[in-house]
């Protein structure tokens, strides 16, 4: 099984997450739908298709099998960067990729409201950004760093586990 195209025709899609459980086909979430490509895995499958990851990622697959789930990111050049949760569910392993395109998206384009991307004019205080999973706090913070970074010279730290969007250097260091 070549994961990497797997991997790589459901980043073209335009996938969200990607879905790696035993009982059903690799599958993927774009524009609302769930689509499955290949065949049903079994739990065998499962544990090949992780430890490809686990390869992908440079990192021990003893973590997820000591630890029962697992948490990471890794990148596959010209594809784009996934964030992993890895577990073990009804006996075998599983794990549900997050697509994280290398390129920030517009914030416009995201609709998120200038008075939130604003707030990279603020030198001091502090800033929550909440909501239920998927809702998109990453990607505002993402934003309003590359806009801090964009305008501002100062150093960024950002504490996170794992990271998601990787940022380069520009008016400002970004420590991640």
């Amino acid at each position: 099984m070549n994961l990497k195209k797997y991997l790589e025709d459901a980043v073209q899609d335009h996938a969200a997450d990607i879905f790696i459980v035993a009982g059903k086909a690799i599958s993927y979430t774009s524009n609302g739908r769930i689509v499955s490509i290949g065949e049903k895995l079994l739990p065998g499958d499962t544990e090949s298709i992780i430890q490809q990851i686990y390869d992908f990622a440079g990192r021990d697959m003893n973590i997820l099998k000591n630890d029962l789930d697992d948490d990471f990111s890794f990148s596959l050049a010209s594809i784009g960067r996934f964030r992993v949760n890895s577990f073990i569910q009804r006996g075998s392993l599983a794990a549900v990729l997050k697509v994280v395109l290398f390129k920030l998206p517009d914030p416009e384009v995201l609709r998120i409201p200038n008075q939130v991307i604003d707030l990279y004019e603020k030198t001091k205080g502090f800033i929550l950004v909440t909501g239920p999973t998927g809702s998109g706090k990453s990607t505002t913070l993402a934003c309003l760093i590359d806009k801090i970074n964009k305008n501002r010279e100062a150093h960024i730290i950002t504490l996170e586990d794992p990271l998601e969007f990787l940022h380069q250097h520009d008016k400002s260091i970004v420590s991640q």
